[in-house]
């Protein structure tokens, strides 16, 4: 009921007071008829939105920012599906329709000199990855392309740091998670073999050059740390319980020698006990 659920959103959102929201899977009339006008209300610009892509999707991700508090200085859309046409057009599984959303905000009311401006400019990325976890290779190439593209952005604004926000469909022992925090796979995952079947053909059946695509190491190797780890939280904790699946799949991504978080928000619940309850299940009356 949208009815129901978007009063609890409101109510969240008006709780938190974030200066900077990140929303995945947002449908874009719900966006323009519903959480626009509502966080306008709230002191918030207009959303900045990026549709995940396809014929019949109307959803995708999208950033919104205190008014008084940032302004826009860049925005950039990136389309999987369209990288993976360009890189890789043989391989259909790698071709699914997600997106990452790149914002660069500079900080208002800074009292940073003029000349030193960039210095308070920050990148905002929020994305929203493939769900299906029996496809890693597919997984494996969005987040490689997030980074790559974040890279290439980068190299523009002279490095300013930046936080990664999502929906990574990704367990904290997936592909996607040991990428990023460790800038490389590890080969001797469980997964490694899996994709690099699928890899080997796009190379021409080179091994030479499918190694040396999967053990590349992103840019931002050994510099990112999830604002939730095992220091902060007895991981995994909970972000999606439905069916019979469990477990930690939204993360929070910040440059540890550019960014340190000041406080984090608790967990759900802590107590593993509660969280496995018959009738716990998210989203909820209490957690939309």
């Amino acid at each position: 009921d949208f009815s129901y659920r978007s009063k609890l959103f409101e109510r969240e959102l008006q709780s938190f007071n974030a200066d900077i929201v990140c929303l995945q899977e947002m449908h874009k009339d719900d966006l323009r008829r519903w959480l626009n006008p509502f966080l306008s209300q709230l002191g918030y610009g207009e959303g900045i939105f990026a549709e995940r892509g396809g014929d019949k999707a109307k959803d995708g991700v999208v950033i919104f920012f205190k008014r008084d508090k940032f302004k826009l200085i860049n925005q950039h859309r990136l389309g999987y599906f369209d990288s993976a046409q360009a890189q890789f057009p043989k391989e259909k599984t790698l071709a699914t329709y997600n997106a990452a959303l790149f914002c660069l905000l500079q900080i208002q009311n800074s009292k940073t000199s003029t000349s030193d401006k960039k210095e308070e400019q920050i990148w905002i990325c929020t994305t929203h990855l493939n769900w299906n976890h029996s496809l890693p290779a597919t997984q494996l190439f969005q987040i490689r392309t997030l980074f790559s593209e974040l890279s290439r952005l980068n190299k523009e604004t002279h490095d300013s740091p930046f936080v990664i926000v999502g929906d990574f469909n990704s367990k904290p022992d997936s592909i996607v998670h040991d990428y990023i925090k460790n800038g490389v796979l590890t080969d001797t995952a469980d997964y490694y073999s899996k994709v690099r079947e699928v890899y080997l053909p796009l190379f021409n059946d080179d091994p030479t050059k499918t190694t040396k695509y999967l053990t590349e190491p992103h840019t931002y190797k050994k510099a990112l740390e999830s604002a939730y780890n095992d220091n902060t939280f007895l991981m995994p904790f909970t972000t999606r319980i439905v069916n019979h699946f469990c477990g930690t799949i939204d993360y929070i991504y910040y440059q540890r020698d550019r960014i340190r978080p000041r406080q984090l928000l608790n967990a759900l619940y802590n107590d593993g006990e509660q969280a496995k309850r018959d009738d716990f299940t998210l989203p909820n009356e209490q957690h939309p």
